[in-house]
């Protein structure tokens, strides 16, 4: 059977709904202090949905290896849908945004419109003080996808939409350009299978 990637956007923290970017990960963070009720809520349901499916309840399907973003809302997520065994991966960590970590985009807005504008269509734009690109991102991920082994056994991994845009792309072979087209959704999932001529992006049904 083929590899089958699943790639999981964690849940909505309090600072994506706030649209604000995220901190860089600190060593020893608490991961559940990273989950409010609202995350709480929509995990559950989440779980309710897909855990039986992806961890083995069907008869049928094999339970996938985890892995998980080093952000502790990655990891959090991970942990409350049923994959608490998930292993860090730094190649599916966010975006390091440098000295906009930590930003509200309605500040940086009015602050810096023309950088912002600039990475909200340039895959090559790097923001200040140490920030990744598109490029960069892809280039990791593309990097971890592709180091997956072609041994039938499937991948579950809870990581950060910009991580599952770049896989995307990477599997497609599309242009980096694309990257804003695609929008990936708290808690939704893609999967991705490889086949013997490269990598599939599969719909996901629920």
């Amino acid at each position: 059977m083929p590899t089958t990637v699943w790639l999981v956007s964690h849940a909505a923290s309090a600072a994506l709904r706030s649209g604000t970017f995220p901190q860089a990960p600190v060593a020893g963070d608490d991961a559940e202090e990273a989950l409010d009720a609202r995350a709480l809520e929509a995990l559950a349901a989440w779980r309710e949905r897909w855990h039986a499916r992806l961890a083995g309840g069907n008869r049928n399907a094999e339970v996938p290896r985890a892995f998980t973003s080093p952000a502790a809302i990655a990891r959090a997520s991970a942990h409350a849908a049923g994959f608490a065994g998930a292993t860090p991966a730094d190649a599916l960590a966010e975006t390091a945004f440098g000295a906009w970590q930590g930003q509200r985009l309605t500040d940086l807005a009015r602050e810096v419109p023309e950088a912002l504008a600039a990475w909200t269509r340039d895959p090559g734009f790097r923001p200040p003080g140490g920030g990744e690109s598109f490029d960069d991102v892809r280039t990791r991920v593309g990097a971890w996808l592709d180091a997956v082994p072609d041994s039938g056994h499937n991948l579950i991994a809870f990581t950060h939409a910009s991580v599952i845009r770049a896989a995307i792309l990477h599997a497609l072979g599309a242009l980096s350009s694309s990257f804003r087209s695609i929008e990936i959704a708290p808690l939704s999932m893609t999967a991705l299978r490889r086949m013997q001529h490269g990598w599939v992006w599969l719909a996901v049904v629920d």
